[in-house]
């Protein structure tokens, strides 16, 4: 990498270092991964400067968490690399660790993190969606929703949407301010997800959860969410397509019509200027009345909580709808000066 490049990466990964939650599980793999930057070790170096060359739009945050995941991999298929997550390593144990499997594994290294991105799907995600949309359908006089999820994963919040079972035990843990939205069934009619290829299996969905109870305890809850929503994977819709492809991108979005699009956690992955470029070009696309809804984490992953953003057909402005303390939805949610605009008046969207 670039000088440059360098110390932007070196100053990202130290402030996730330093995160509230310590990432919970990711903040060891995170220390260990500083040390080798603060030390240049020449495998991590070589292996930054490919994936650079092969997707030069990708976020530092996105590329810190990527390393993460995909050592996480190479852990569940060589045993040598499992050191790196023992639990009771000293720093500089698991800083040996870490450079020692980056440079036995620099091939298989580069592979997954210029071949994958991160797909960490969360069970609890849809809440804030299934509120927002069965909204907007009600105040804009929607009768049929045809839905694209970007950077689906396993498809999981298109399948989840309308199950009040899976809702019912999430939103439990979820407290509204100043009041929770009323719960509506969504008119749907078309669900689809998109995802780079290749598309995201279970096993590498697992990886991108952290090595610790708190993601075993994610997981385990989205497993229970799939299993509940199993009578609507059916109807969703899977296709893998690269939103950097423009033209491919540009033409699915014409051929569907679709008038609401969701887009979590899926930005944050790629540099500002292509952020504003794939919101104008989804924005640009929606079917009026439309909904494009954006969730992604604050402050870029290196403080806590989640911003959601929304735009409507036709109107380029972004709408700040609501914000999350806690990026998996477990905690307070904040209504947002604009979300009236989106669910309508004395909804929980204000005045």
């Amino acid at each position: 990498m670039t000088g440059d490049r360098h110390a932007s990466f070196s100053r990202t990964l130290a402030a996730m270092q330093g995160h509230q939650q310590g990432h919970h599980g990711w903040n060891a793999f995170h220390r260990a991964l500083l040390d080798l930057t603060a030390s240049s070790d020449p495998a991590l170096d070589r292996i930054l400067a490919a994936v650079r060359h092969k997707r030069p739009s990708m976020s530092d945050s996105h590329l810190i968490t990527l390393l993460g995941i995909a050592v996480r991999q190479l852990a569940s298929t060589h045993p040598d690399v499992a050191s790196v997550f023992e639990p009771g390593a000293l720093p500089a144990e698991r800083s040996r660790s870490l450079g020692a499997a980056l440079d036995r594994h620099e091939t298989e290294a580069v592979d997954l993190l210029t071949s994958h991105s991160n797909s960490f799907t969360g069970a609890r995600r849809f809440l804030v969606p299934q509120l927002l949309i069965g909204g907007f359908a009600r105040h804009f006089g929607v009768d049929e929703v045809r839905l694209l999820d970007v950077g689906t994963g396993l498809g999981a919040l298109p399948r989840q949407l309308n199950n009040r079972e899976v809702f019912d035990r999430f939103a439990a843990d979820l407290t509204w301010l100043p009041q929770r939205p009323p719960y509506l069934d969504i008119p749907l009619a078309v669900r689809h997800g998109i995802d780079a290829a290749p598309l995201p299996t279970t096993d590498w969905v697992g990886s991108c959860h952290g090595p610790s109870a708190y993601y075993e305890d994610r997981w385990s809850e989205l497993v229970w969410s799939l299993e509940r929503a199993a009578a609507t994977a059916g109807q969703v819709r899977l296709s893998a397509l690269d939103v950097l492809d423009r033209a491919q991108l540009a033409g699915f979005l014409r051929t569907h019509r679709f008038n609401v699009i969701t887009c979590n956690f899926v930005l944050y992955q790629y540099e500002r200027e292509v952020r504003e470029r794939l919101i104008a070009e989804l924005v640009g696309q929606l079917a009026a009345p439309g909904l494009f809804l954006s969730m992604e984490p604050s402050h870029d992953l290196v403080r806590q909580g989640s911003r959601v953003t929304g735009y409507l057909a036709g109107d380029p402005r972004p709408l700040h709808l609501a914000d999350a303390e806690d990026a998996h939805f477990i905690g307070r949610v904040t209504a947002g000066a604009d979300l009236a605009a989106v669910i309508g008046p004395g909804t929980g969207g204000g005045s």
